[in-house]
């Protein structure tokens, strides 16, 4: 079991801390999907929620400013808007 928690410390603190508010609501691979899609866009990961076929991730910190970043189910970014 400690292994898990240091594991998940260790998640967390490479993804954001957004990922340990999310921690347990979606898998692994979920996580990890939408994670490379941000960075790819320059992006870090925020707060993950669901929708009916798409994760809309809050406070997503970005090169100029926090934006809610919507993806798909194939981890691909459909919008995104600043936050103001």
């Amino acid at each position: 079991m400690r292994f898990v928690s240091l594991s998940a410390a260790l998640l967390a603190a490479l993804t954001g801390s957004a990922f340990a508010a999310s921690e347990g609501k979606f898998s692994k691979t979920t996580v990890d999907g939408i994670a490379k899609s941000l960075t790819a866009d320059g992006c870090k990961l925020g707060e993950i929620s669901s929708g009916d076929g798409f994760y809309a991730i809050s406070n997503a910190e970005c090169a100029d400013g926090k934006y809610t970043i919507t993806v798909d189910t194939n981890f691909k970014i459909t919008d995104k808007k600043k936050k103001e």
